[in-house]
């Protein structure tokens, strides 16, 4: 399947670091489990065959599951009794590499942070945590040697995981994060790539902004 759309750039992150088992791979169907993050991930242009490779494989016993369309998204969430699901639009940024961003200073978060990121990152666990900042996927902002933030990437490659300090927020550290983040990520040879939820206009806003493109469809994550 060809997978250079916006929508599919989770998968093709996880194809490219070699991450990813292949379960089915056909023209019009990409199917996968990432062996970094757990998750399964399909993209699929037919719903009804889309549901079919899911009743084949046991999408029933899947805990982390994303699927690249939305309408397959909400007939698989009820039918397989996911508790929880975000609809997301994906955005991508494909411009010039940016230059650092000279408000801060950044470094890579190892173990030794991991304390501090626990205390402040709540959204997802501290197992997932310490497994970011063992890839090394974490990296900390610095005003003036003043830590004032930090960022990072979700184990299936997205970026996310940005937090600011309260004292330092509304100062545009957000975005000089972001723009970090962005450079290391193209260094690395991939596409920077995240989701937001499809509500959250502040941060499609920041965004667009920043010169990321977003998707015209929204992907569906669940998971239990």
């Amino acid at each position: 399947m060809n997978i250079d759309k916006i929508e599919y750039l989770g998968l093709d992150r996880v194809m490219r670091r070699g991450s990813a088992e292949v379960i089915v791979d056909e023209d019009d169907t990409l199917f996968i489990k990432d062996q970094v993050s757990g998750a399964y991930m399909l993209a699929c242009n037919n719903k009804e065959d889309g549901l079919g490779l899911l009743d084949l494989y046991g999408g029933k016993d899947f805990d982390l599951l994303m699927v690249s369309d939305e309408a397959l998204g909400q007939e698989v969430f009820k039918r397989y009794n996911f508790s929880e699901k975000i609809d997301c639009y994906q955005v991508a940024y494909y411009g010039e590499k940016p230059s650092p961003d000279e408000r801060i200073s950044v470094r890579i978060a190892d173990e030794h942070d991991l304390p501090m990121l626990i205390e402040n990152y709540r959204m997802i666990s501290p197992e997932e945590l310490e497994k970011v900042v063992t890839r090394k996927s974490i990296l900390l902002g610095y005003s003036k040697n003043q830590l004032v933030g930090f960022i990072g990437e979700h184990l299936e490659g997205s970026m996310g995981i940005l937090y600011v300090f309260p004292k330092y927020r509304h100062k545009g550290f957000g975005s000089a994060l972001q723009t970090h983040l962005i450079a290391k990520t193209m260094e690395e040879g991939y596409v920077p790539f995240g989701q937001v939820e499809k509500e959250n206009y502040a941060s499609l806003c920041l965004q667009k902004k920043l010169g990321m493109s977003r998707s015209e469809k929204m992907i569906a994550w669940m998971w239990r």
